[in-house]
């Protein structure tokens, strides 16, 4: 079974030989669309989906690369918006097989994208790690994008904003513009791509898109994105899920949640190992400390690379081994507001219980 072959090369291994040489085996797919590659610690899968979506509204044939998934690995290869179907991505998968140069997981679900994605006029590619020796930086791109950068990966990125910086900006190509999210090491960027373009947060999309040339309508898709398990709000039962995963991403995603928290709401965390899990922590314990919430509910999000961990901290009195048990007693609490935060894959684990993970709850565009 091509799955299991996929399930097997479970590892991270960073380089760009063997998949160079699988993509050249594979026809080069990436020259026969136009490629916009993304890269960030923070908010750079928003970025693709949202450029994506632009794009799509504009008029244009899109497909999207992104990683990890929510519910199921189908959602890593979207055209138009919609994940490909079961068929197509173990087709695409039966085609990188062919060509296997000892291929990872990561880089295995990157060519295949590129294979389900021939025909496309545009193709977004979100990075996995890094940017310098990521498989993404294999494909021929037209335009570049880094969003904000925060310490992570330290193990393998390097100890500093600054080193991590510089293995971002590796995804330059000399003559290929690269648009980046302002930010206090510009310098390091800068060694790397001189001709960087540094421009605010608000404005570094609607910038990119500007130079495409093409038709593309940012305002509606930004006023019409539906982007799984990133601030994602549920009318029934009420519940805002949240998927930051990192320290600056945390305490960037609760100042933007918290002037809106009701009175009476629940914290429902869980998370996968953390290089700093008291960094990871103290936002959250900062907003329970400044508006406490009624209960504060602990789960391991199931399905990861890493297992899901419980961490040794005294916030936690209730704790849930399976999602679906700290799920159904978030609900009997009948509280004006659940807040799910934390690990990507709890979130995923929360909509595949509500049955909210069909290809329509998926799709980019916010159903009607």
């Amino acid at each position: 079974m091509v799955r299991q072959w996929l399930e097997s090369r479970r590892v991270m291994s960073l380089g760009l030989e063997r998949v160079k040489s699988a993509l050249e085996r594979l026809g080069r797919p990436d020259k026969k669309m136009r490629i916009i590659h993304v890269a960030g610690s923070n908010g750079k899968g928003t970025a693709c989906a949202t450029i994506a979506l632009a794009l799509q509204l504009g008029g244009h044939k899109v497909g999207l690369f992104t990683s990890p998934h929510v519910s199921r690995i189908e959602e890593r290869i979207r055209i138009n918006g919609v994940p490909i179907s079961s068929k197509n991505f173990d087709d695409a998968l039966i085609r990188v097989r062919e060509v296997d140069e000892n291929l990872t997981f990561f880089e295995i679900t990157y060519l295949a994208a590129l294979v389900a994605c021939e025909g496309v006029d545009w193709m977004v590619l979100e990075t996995g790690l890094g940017g310098r020796l990521d498989a993404t930086r294999s494909a021929d791109a037209d335009y570049c994008l880094i969003t904000s950068l925060s310490l992570e990966h330290s193990d393998v990125l390097g100890d500093s904003l600054e080193k991590i910086a510089t293995e971002k900006a590796g995804i330059f190509r000399q003559g290929v513009p690269l648009f980046v999210e302002e930010t206090e090491v510009k310098s390091a960027i800068e060694k790397v791509a001189p001709d960087a373009i540094f421009l605010p947060r608000d404005e570094i999309i609607e910038n990119l898109l500007s130079s495409l040339g093409v038709e593309f309508n940012l305002i509606k898709a930004r006023q019409e994105l539906n982007w799984p398990a990133r601030m994602q709000n549920i009318a029934s039962p009420a519940m805002l899920l949240d998927s930051a995963h990192n320290p600056s991403g945390m305490e960037y995603a609760l100042s933007i949640i918290e002037p809106d928290l009701p009175k009476d709401w629940i914290l429902l965390f869980g998370t996968s190992p953390q290089n700093d899990m008291d960094a990871f922590l103290r936002p959250i314990k900062e907003l329970c400390n400044r508006k406490p919430p009624r209960k504060i509910i602990l789960t391991k999000p199931q399905g990861g690379r890493y297992l899901g961990v419980f961490p040794e901290d005294d916030l936690f009195d209730l704790r849930y081994e399976k999602p679906a048990e700290a799920l159904a007693y978030a609900i009997s609490l009948d509280s004006e507001l659940i807040l799910s935060i934390g690990s990507l894959y709890l979130q995923g684990n929360l909509l595949s219980i509500l049955g909210l993970d069909s290809d329509e709850h998926l799709s980019l565009m916010t159903q009607s």
